[in-house]
């Protein structure tokens, strides 16, 4: 397929698979348009056409789909272009790293667990807005960030230099309070940690790239065997 040896396009330092090539950023652009179609079309909550008031007090199905459908509503036309924008920056990274099919798995997961996590307390039911979702990319980035270094066959300069780059913005989004009517910056992660819904995704996607590090790992030193031989017998296979 054209554009897979672009540097800027695919990672040079991964197999390229149907589930793993970067179909030229199309899960970016596309998660991009239908956040802006969605706050454009129906407008924001409480008055927006989609916004659904959550049963409060109890955890139910209906609560979790609400919840999910919120994750793409935002308050204002501020919140949905700072979302986006945050998004947009994780999202071209990675789906360069990790290819657009994996990003959008990504994405179902994150939206998923977000929406889990604000179901579950009703503290957060009235939530809106993508960046529970961001913060779980967050995560898992820096997770993948990590495991890079530390795997000689996945470092390479551009991936070293673009990946400090995002993971500085990502510290800055941590720390910058868009928010709906203010702005503010404080010099620690302020809108990490007084935020449930912004912290469930965070940690969710620090597990997700944590388990997929120790798997990609494992295999990677299975392989490793495998090419030396049995060391019971010392025959090469």
């Amino acid at each position: 397929m054209r554009g897979d040896k672009c540097i800027f396009l695919n990672d040079d330092k991964k197999s390229i698979k149907w589930y793993s090539r970067n179909y030229f950023f199309a899960v970016t652009f596309a998660i991009v348009i239908i956040n802006f179609i969605v706050f454009f079309t129906y407008g924001s909550p409480p008055g927006g056409v989609i916004y659904k008031q959550p049963e409060w007090n109890s955890f139910s199905i209906t609560n979790l789909l609400i919840a999910m459908s919120h994750c793409y509503m935002h308050l204002s036309s501020q919140h949905c272009a700072l979302n986006m924008l945050c998004f947009f920056v994780a999202g071209i990274y990675l789906e360069r790293k990790t290819g657009s099919l994996r990003l959008l798995a990504l994405v179902i997961v994150m939206t998923a667990f977000t929406a889990f996590a604000t179901a579950a307390n009703y503290i957060s039911l009235r939530a809106i807005g993508f960046s529970g979702v961001n913060y779980g990319i967050y995560g898992f980035i820096i997770t993948d960030y990590l495991f890079m270094l530390f795997e000689r066959e996945k470092r390479s300069m551009f991936n070293i230099i673009s990946g400090a780059i995002v993971l500085a913005l990502i510290y800055f989004a941590m720390c910058f309070n868009g928010g709906t009517s203010t702005v503010s910056f404080v010099p620690y992660p302020y809108d990490l940690t007084h935020n449930i819904g912004h912290a469930s995704g965070f940690v969710v996607g620090l597990l997700v790239g944590l388990y997929e590090g120790i798997i990609l790992l494992i295999e990677k030193l299975s392989r490793k065997k495998d090419e030396k031989g049995d060391p019971k017998t010392g025959m090469e296979q």
